[in-house]
């Protein structure tokens, strides 16, 4: 099934022309959520609607692509689309992940590709010029912190597919984990431990080969010479594994943890993944393997191994955060979400919705002569995979008014 989506966000998120399409994509899925359906449809076909208001701060509306409706609760995997008010605007999420239950993602965001052009796709799973597209390019919603990576998979510990054959690749980079970020002092320096960590490994389970076994060795900075190791079972495609770093074992989500894997993500307990106050900081990267762009060199990728990296994680020029703030706790995130574009106070794009911080600006868009309104942005646009994994949709927001248009307080309809 496929609709083609115009959804709207504000006080009565009005919806936008829905395309879903059931969708694709064979053979080891490492988007981090289950794989979709064996036999999709996966041509965009229908066209719907959702109007809906914009909640309080904090409060979300979720909207199912294959029933046309909003969902009652944002539970389970019978819903596709969430919208989360942040009081005059809003955050989109995909059903996966850190956000839902589901089996959904997102392939890109408002700023990769726009609605004129995902307009002339007739499959959600094929590229009009790239061709078949495998169901990893629809990525779960993440903790987004020092594992994430600027590279196409987002994870900063591997790259993918450097030698054609579809596989993960450790950059043996050395992550610094404190246990308490709160306990740091003015120049960075926390009173709780720190584990220097490296992911040296991602297959492993009863054939040795299988995906979603990331291998792990650390060291407590305090005692640099006692090197533990330990391959994790994260294959679940929905469940989180929660590992402790000081005991070296698995332990449930309500134990005392620090860092936890699903397939090949990586989230820390700290910020929006955790009650503790776990964070962490990017603290050397193996010279040689990437080129001056940034770009990963394969064969050097390819010659590298746990034994010829071990070194690194105990390396005398392993950087250390100076200051408190600059260790890193986790953030959620979606693939539909965007840094801004633009310098305040000239109106910032969100990819979504365009702000418009002044009156003089809003005006001139043809808004009331009103500070602090959100115009819709009817290019930005992306793919979602719904979340029972079984159909897509292309959607763009089309609209946001106000139940007063020069309040910029007031209600808020958004159309997708």
């Amino acid at each position: 099934m496929a609709f083609e989506t115009r959804l709207v966000l504000g006080a009565t998120l009005i919806a936008t022309a829905l395309a879903g399409c059931g969708g694709g994509g064979g053979g080891d899925d490492d988007s981090g959520v289950p794989p979709p359906d064996p036999t999709p449809t996966s041509k965009f076909t229908q066209s719907a609607s959702w109007t809906v208001a914009l909640p309080a701060a904090g409060g979300a509306r979720c909207y199912d692509f294959d029933t046309q409706t909003e969902v009652a609760d944002c539970s389970g995997s019978n819903w596709d689309l969430k919208v989360e008010s942040g009081g005059r605007s809003a955050a989109l999420w995909t059903n996966s992940g850190v956000s839902g239950a589901g089996r959904g993602g997102a392939f890109g965001g408002p700023f990769d590709r726009n609605w004129t052009e995902l307009s002339t796709w007739q499959d959600a799973t094929v590229d009009p010029v790239d061709g078949a597209m495998p169901a990893a390019v629809y990525f779960a919603d993440s903790a987004n912190g020092v594992f994430t990576g600027t590279n196409p998979t987002g994870v900063a510990a591997f790259e993918y597919d450097l030698s054609g054959q579809h596989q993960f690749h450790p950059n043996y980079r050395v992550f610094l984990i404190t246990t308490d970020s709160s306990s740091a002092d003015a120049i960075g320096t926390p009173a709780a431990p720190v584990y220097a960590l490296q992911v040296i490994g991602y297959y492993g389970g009863p054939t040795g080969t299988a995906s979603g076994y990331p291998t792990i060795r650390w060291v407590d900075r305090s005692a640099p010479a006692v090197v533990r190791t330990e391959t994790i079972d994260a294959s679940s495609n929905t469940a989180w594994t929660y590992f402790d770093l000081t005991t070296g074992t698995v332990v449930p989500e309500s134990g005392t943890w620090h860092i936890a894997f699903n397939r090949y993500n990586v989230k820390l307990n700290g910020g929006d993944s955790g009650t503790g106050n776990v964070a962490g900081y990017v603290g050397k990267t193996p010279a040689g393997l990437y080129d001056a762009n940034g770009a990963p060199i394969t064969s050097a990728f390819l010659a590298a191994t746990p034994a010829t990296t071990l070194a690194e994680l105990t390396a005398a020029d392993i950087a250390v955060p100076t200051r408190a703030q600059d260790w890193v706790e986790d953030e959620f995130s979606s693939q539909l979400q965007a840094d801004y574009r633009g310098t305040y106070p000239q109106p910032l794009d969100f990819g979504w919705y365009v702000y418009y911080p002044t009156a003089q600006a809003a005006q001139a868009a043809g808004l009331a002569a009103t500070a602090h309104l959100l115009a819709a942005n009817p290019e930005g646009a992306a793919l979602l995979r719904s979340g029972e994994g079984n159909s897509y949709a292309r959607f763009h927001v089309t609209k946001i008014e106000y139940a007063d248009p020069s309040n910029f307080n007031s209600a808020q309809t958004w159309t997708i």
